[in-house]
């Protein structure tokens, strides 16, 4: 059975995170599932990383994705390298920014890098 990282529990009275992680067991599943809430209520982020977390196992998935809400999926970049996301960046944007498109890169894998590990992502979960 392995064990998926979910993310962190929030104190609904304040709305910060309690430093609780939220984890579920693959013994837990069935062969279906779904997700469902009000517009707004986290079902796309809850979706991918459960399906992220659900593919690092090694488990099988089958995804529907109508809407094309999972595709990012497919742009993997585990380690957060700069140099991993290079190849996606704009350099109009970069331009914009005041940055050669290399230092976007840099900045943009440490947006990622701080932004994942303030939810407890990173490294191994």
């Amino acid at each position: 059975m392995a064990e998926l990282f979910l993310g962190g529990k929030v104190d609904p009275a304040t709305h910060e995170r309690t430093g609780d992680e939220v984890r579920i067991g693959t013994d837990n599943f069935t062969t279906h599932g779904v997700i469902v809430g009000m517009t707004g209520s986290g079902k796309t982020g809850l979706g991918v990383v459960l399906i992220e977390e659900v593919l690092a196992a090694g488990l099988p998935a089958l995804l529907i994705d109508p809407k094309g809400d999972l595709t990012n999926l497919c742009l993997t970049f585990p380690e957060l390298r700069p140099a991993d996301f290079r190849p996606w960046i704009d350099e109009a944007q970069a331009t914009a920014a005041g940055l050669s498109p290399d230092d976007f890169a840099a900045q943009q894998a440490d947006t990622w890098t701080k932004g994942l590990a303030g939810w407890g992502f990173g490294g191994a979960n």
